[in-house]
């Protein structure tokens, strides 16, 4: 028999600019959260004045404690104070929910990482990492002076609009536009008001291992396919390619699919130039991948344009090749190339 002490803790992280409502959304949470349920969350405040952890005090029901690491980001400054706190929470408090917020100013990648190491040691499962964005910064999804704020929203699994009360309807339209763009898709993109943060956006139910090994099935039937798929898609169901998945897709005269290996994996940055300059039998190749130690870019190519940039994204490394009418498609062979892709 399994006990509570020995089960991973389901851990929230909520991240986003200064001033874009995460602790109104916490305070939320809190406030609705199960009455039996023992819930901490780790604040990151600026400063050591406690303000933002006496409002999300306020609200909690039930069993809580607030815990504040001060300092401008939790990976640096209040390195130290984060993994002590974490340490503790895991090897003696063992809450039922954790829920971390870094710093509005603080880059959230060093945190997700920091997290996904307990993952890894089945201490905690990371249910959601939840991006939060205001009207204000909608141009945040393209500018790199915005750099918390993008790496919000390019490492989030969720992503949401705050404070939508007060987006004019170009300002919605413009934020679902860019939502549905981004790689990887989205599990939940939606815009609240008063930080009423539903539960199908952080509320989560598969295993730890199935949630991280294999979080492509976490999404929507929807989200499965390209962003320009017609819902006649056909979906062929995963196989299993080495130590990652694979998930064919056919719509319109197209094939494609979509890969999904465990971040342990990192990729050869030259070998995967190599294949994208070599190949092109396909209509678009989308991809998120670690290259070399530590270092996490997003591939894509296009109308035999390749383009290659940093990204924030963290949980896994993610490709989507689309092919073209016409052209036979074989997915065996692209199997191939991307475990050839593979460094070591």
């Amino acid at each position: 028999m399994v006990t509570n002490l020995e089960k991973p803790i389901p851990t929230l992280v909520i991240t986003g600019p200064l001033g874009v409502g995460k602790t109104t959304v916490i305070t939320h949470l809190l406030a609705h959260k199960p009455v039996a349920e023992n819930w901490v969350v780790l604040l990151n405040e600026f400063s050591d004045a406690g303000i933002d952890a006496l409002t999300v005090a306020a609200a909690a029901r039930g069993a809580y404690d607030v815990r504040m690491v001060p300092g401008g980001c939790l990976c640096c400054a209040g390195e130290d104070d984060f993994r002590r706190n974490l340490r503790d929470l895991i090897d003696h408090v063992h809450p039922d929910r954790i829920i971390v917020e870094p710093s509005g100013i603080g880059h959230p990648t060093g945190i997700v990482d920091e997290l996904l190491g307990y993952v890894a040691q089945g201490a905690l499962v990371l249910e959601r990492v939840i991006g939060l964005i205001d009207p204000q910064r909608l141009l945040a999804f393209e500018a790199d002076r915005e750099e918390p704020a993008r790496a919000a929203i390019e490492i989030s699994d969720v992503l949401v609009m705050t404070k939508s009360d007060s987006a004019t309807v170009a300002e919605r339209a413009d934020f679902e536009r860019r939502a549905a763009a981004l790689f990887p898709s989205k599990i939940w993109v939606g815009a609240i008001t008063q930080g009423k943060l539903p539960e199908s956006a952080w509320h989560t139910t598969p295993s730890t291992a199935a949630r991280i090994s294999t979080h492509i099935h976490a999404h929507s039937h929807n989200d499965l396919l390209p962003s320009d798929a017609i819902t006649t898609t056909q979906k062929i169901p995963a196989v299993v390619v080495g130590l990652g998945e694979r998930l064919e897709f056919a719509h319109l005269g197209r094939h494609g699919a979509r890969w999904c290996f465990p971040r342990s994996i990192a990729f050869s940055e030259s070998r995967v130039l190599a294949l994208l300059s070599a190949e092109p039998a396909t209509e678009r190749i989308k991809a998120v991948l670690r290259i070399d130690e530590d270092e996490w870019v997003l591939v894509q190519r296009a109308a035999g344009r390749i383009e290659m940039q940093s990204t924030a994204w963290r949980r896994d490394n993610r490709i989507e090749v689309l092919g073209m009418v016409g052209v036979a498609w074989d997915a065996a062979y692209w199997d191939n190339l991307w475990l050839r892709c593979m460094s070591g």
